[in-house]
C-alpha cells in the first residue's frame, strides 16, 4: 500500500509540475509525454537505486575513534556539583578525552580520508572497519586550513575504496547519499539533495567552499562520504548549522576537488602547496566603488601590497580594484583567495584591474607562501566624529608604525561618523582622497574640501587599508 500511494503522489506531482490535466482538452502528445515522465520516476527503481549506492560504498566508510591526552587545572571538590566563580582551580592535571568521527578509504592499501577535527590533534587513532575489525591508524598528514586529515591503517587484505567523482559537476537540487557514523551508529546511511554550492563565510576553516546539503547529519558524521548517484564521493561531509546540536536540515561538505587537491599535496609534499599573491584586500562595497569609479560593486580592492611578494614584483598597485583572474569573475573575496590559492605556484597568471577608470591587464607569477595575510572585508559607512593629532616619533614607536607618516586617531566617539565607518583609536591616517597627509592641518585642510564621502588610506597593525568616511 505504501508504494502505491508513493506512486500516486509522485504522479500527481508531476501532474501539477508540468501544467498538464487529463482533461477532454489534453492532447495525445502531452498524455505520452507525461505517462513516459510517470513511468520512468519509478519509486521502486529509485528504492533500489539508493539500496544499490549504500550497498557499494558503505563498506569504504569506516568509524574512528581518538584519544587525546589535555591538560586543564583540577577542580577543587564542589559537592553541589554548582563551580561557583571564584573557586579557582587546582594544580594542573592530564585528563583523556575521547573522539568519535568517520573516514572514507581512498584506496586499497588503506589511506582513508577524514577531518583535522577528527584525527588532527589525536595520541591514538583507531579504525573500526565495517566487518567489525579494529585497527591502529597512524596519521599521515593534516592540513587545518581546510579541514582535512590522510591517516593509513595496515591489514592483510585489499581495502574496498571508494569512487572518486566530480565535485566540479554537482548541481543544486540533486540527490546525494551521507554515510558515516553519526552518534557511534556505524554505516548510518541518509538522503538529501545539494542544497546550495559554494557556501562560504562560515568561520569554519580558512579556506571554505562548502557543499550544503540537506542529507542528516549528526556528530559522528564528520569526516563520512558524500555521494552522489553513481556512487561517487563528491565530498567528505564536516558540519552542520544547528542550534540544537543535532541535524536541523543544514550540513556542509568539503567538495571532492578540495579533497583530492589536499590529498595530492600532502602524499607529494608532505603539506599543502596554495598559490600566494601577497596583498591585503577589502570587499568592494558601494560606497568604495563610487570614489574609484566603478558602475557596479565588484572585485577586490588591493588595500596593501605586502614586501617580498609576488604582488611587489608586478605592476600592481595599491588601490588597483582585481576584476577577473585569468578571465573568470569570482563572487567575493573569500572566492578569489580561493581561486589563488588552488593555482600551483611559480604559474603565470592574468590579473584584469581597474585603475583610475580604465582596465588593464597585469601578469603575476603566483608564489607560495604558508602563512597567507588574512581577507579584510570591511563595509564601511560614512559619518564623522574623532580626535585627530600629529603623529609623534613616541606614539609612532607604541604603535609598532616607526618609518609611518600621517595623523593618529587618539579617540573615537561611539556611534560617530567616525565609529560608524569602522574607524578605530591607534589608526594612522596616511591619505584623505588619494592625497598624503603628514600633519594634522594638511589633514584638516583636505577634509574640509571634501564633498560628500572622503576616501582614507588608514594604517593599522602592520597593514594599510581604504575607508570611506
Amino acid at each position: 500500500m505504501y508504494r502505491v500511494l508513493t506512486g500516486v503522489l509522485v504522479t500527481a506531482t508531476l501532474l501539477a509540475a508540468s501544467g498538464v490535466a487529463r482533461t477532454e482538452n489534453s492532447t495525445s502528445a502531452e498524455v505520452d509525454s507525461l505517462q513516459t515522465v510517470t513511468a520512468v520516476f519509478d519509486p521502486h527503481a529509485m528504492s533500489d537505486l539508493f539500496a544499490d549506492i549504500s550497498a557499494q560504498v558503505g563498506p569504504s566508510v569506516v568509524t574512528i575513534t581518538s584519544t587525546t591526552t589535555v591538560t586543564a587545572p583540577s577542580m577543587p571538590f564542589d559537592p553541589w556539583g554548582f563551580g561557583f566563580p571564584g573557586m579557582g582551580g587546582g594544580q594542573p592535571r592530564e585528563y583523556t578525552r575521547q573522539g568519535l568521527g568517520s573516514g572514507v578509504i581512498i584506496n586499497e592499501d588503506g589511506l582513508i580520508v577524514t577531518n583535522n577535527h577528527v584525527a588532527g590533534d589525536s595520541d591514538e587513532l583507531q579504525v573500526v572497519l565495517p566487518d567489525g575489525e579494529e585497527v591502529t591508524a597512524k596519521l599521515v598528514g593534516t592540513d587545518p586550513r581546510s579541514d582535512i586529515a590522510l591517516i593509513k591503517i595496515e591489514v592483510d587484505h585489499p581495502l574496498p575504496a571508494v569512487t572518486m567523482g566530480s565535485s566540479d559537476d554537482l548541481r543544486v537540487g540533486e540527490w546525494v547519499l551521507a554515510i558515516g557514523s553519526p552518534f557511534a551508529l556505524s554505516q548510518t546511511v541518509t538522503q538529501g539533495i545539494v542544497s546550495f554550492l559554494g557556501r562560504d563565510g562560515l568561520g569554519l576553516a580558512d579556506y571554505e567552499n562548502y557543499i550544503q546539503t540537506d542529507a542528516a547529519i549528526n556528530p559522528g558524521n564528520s569526516g563520512g562520504a558524500l555521494v552522489n548517484l553513481d556512487g561517487e564521493l563528491v565530498g567528505v561531509n564536516t558540519a552542520i548549522a544547528s542550534r540544537s546540536g543535532g541535524y536541523q536540515g543544514i550540513g556542509f561538505a568539503i567538495p571532492a576537488s578540495t579533497v583530492q587537491s589536499v590529498v595530492d599535496d600532502l602524499l607529494e609534499f608532505g603539506e599543502v602547496q596554495r598559490g600566494w599573491l601577497g596583498i591585503s584586500m577589502q570587499e568592494v562595497s558601494s560606497e568604495l566603488a563610487k570614489q574609484f569609479d566603478l558602475e557596479d560593486a565588484r572585485g577586490v580592492l588591493v588595500a596593501d601590497i605586502l614586501p617580498d611578494s609576488p604582488a611587489e614584483d608586478s605592476d600592481l598597485q595599491r588601490g588597483d580594484i582585481i576584476t577577473l583572474v585569468d578571465g573568470g569573475e569570482f563572487d567575493s573575496p573569500n572566492d578569489f583567495r580561493n581561486i589563488i590559492a588552488a593555482i600551483d605556484p611559480g604559474t603565470e597568471t592574468s590579473l584584469t584591474v581597474v585603475r583610475d577608470g580604465r582596465t588593464r591587464r597585469i601578469s603575476v607569477t603566483i608564489g607560495s607562501r604558508e602563512e597567507d595575510p588574512q581577507v579584510v572585508t570591511e563595509d564601511m559607512q560614512s559619518e564623522y566624529g574623532w580626535h585627530l593629532d600629529d603623529l609623534s616619533d613616541d606614539v609612532a614607536s607604541r604603535l609598532g608604525a616607526s618609518g609611518v607618516s600621517g595623523v593618529v586617531v587618539l579617540n573615537v566617539a561611539p556611534g560617530g561618523r567616525a565609529s560608524i565607518a569602522g574607524i578605530q583609536p591607534g589608526d594612522i591616517i596616511q591619505e584623505v582622497n588619494r592625497h598624503t597627509v603628514k600633519s594634522l592641518s594638511e589633514a584638516g585642510a583636505y577634509l574640509s574640501e571634501t564633498v560628500g564621502d572622503a576616501l582614507l588610506l588608514v594604517w593599522r597593525h602592520g597593514r594599510t587599508m581604504y575607508m570611506v568616511l
